[in-house]
């Protein structure tokens, strides 16, 4: 085979991995957006926006989403404060079976966070108090964690979340 062949061959193959790319990426941000409105729409209703140090859509970066359930999700959107006292999370999943898989993850997450040796010496009373107070809920394909407020603000913010969704 001829150079000229092989490198036609390469650029055709860079062109088409890059248009694969671009449309995945696309969609990704299509579906992230939905997640992302409705993460919003919770974090306004709840209050306590001035806690909130760092956000991402990127699943493996929210604790209950190991790399097992990580796999399970189709977009996503976090925000959260430096120690993850104050968080809401709302995530797609690519099933309906994958999200009560990965709200049953939610649950044990909470769970494991009021009862973990640090809780009592790395957050202080209000951080305790919004971590008891946070909900978890699932509506479809989507899932949400809230823990920024009392839970009547939590409440609120998922009421604002679900009407988005």
């Amino acid at each position: 085979m001829s150079k000229k062949k092989i490198i036609a061959i390469v650029i055709m193959m860079v062109m088409i991995v890059g248009a694969a790319v671009e449309t995945n990426t696309d969609f990704s941000k299509a579906a992230t957006s939905n997640v992302k409105k409705a993460c919003v729409a919770a974090l306004k209703k709840t209050g306590n926006v001035k806690k909130i140090g760092y956000k991402s859509s990127t699943a493996s970066d929210f604790d209950a989403i190991s790399y097992k359930y990580n796999k399970k999700v189709s977009s996503f959107f976090f925000v959260t404060s430096d120690n993850t006292a104050y968080t809401i999370c709302v995530a797609k999943a690519k099933s309906v079976n994958d999200a009560k898989k990965i709200y049953n993850a939610f649950s044990k997450y909470k769970y494991d966070k009021i009862h973990g040796t640090y809780f009592k010496t790395d957050y202080t009373k209000t951080e305790q108090s919004i971590i008891q107070n946070a909900i978890y809920g699932r509506k479809g394909k989507y899932i949400w964690y809230i823990s920024m407020a009392s839970k009547k603000k939590n409440l609120n913010g998922e009421k604002a979340l679900k009407k988005k969704l």
